[in-house]
């Protein structure tokens, strides 16, 4: 089914919103597949359009794209993360809760922490 230009507007709004977080294209794609349904070379495309979109609008603001993780950014990280994996456990997605429980182990270990599920 062809989508729409006010859906794809949507989608690379989206898109570009989850790489200004600073998460990587693997993790949107994947986002993008399982909120909208689109295919793996879609979600990808409309990644690459964002992209190209967000370099063009402000060529002067220069930004790490991958951010790094600081303690201050650690709990509400884990917060995010401990909901993310509520919302995968409801939905049965083991693939995705295995992943989210290894990302919130890594950030309970930066700080000195030893939870585990």
């Amino acid at each position: 089914m062809k989508r729409s230009n006010e859906q794809k507007a949507a989608h690379q709004e989206h898109a570009k919103q989850l790489l200004d977080m600073g998460l990587r294209k693997a993790d949107v794609s994947a986002t993008l597949q399982r909120k909208y349904g689109l295919s793996r070379a879609t979600s990808y495309r409309v990644i690459d359009e964002a992209d190209i979109s967000r370099c063009s609008e402000d060529p002067s603001l220069q930004a790490d794209p991958t951010p790094e993780i600081t303690l201050e950014d650690r709990e509400p990280l884990m917060r995010m993360t401990k909901q993310l994996l509520i919302d995968a456990y409801e939905k049965g997605n083991v693939q995705d809760y295995a992943r989210l429980v290894r990302e919130y182990e890594r950030l309970a270990r930066m700080g000195g922490l030893s939870q585990k599920f």
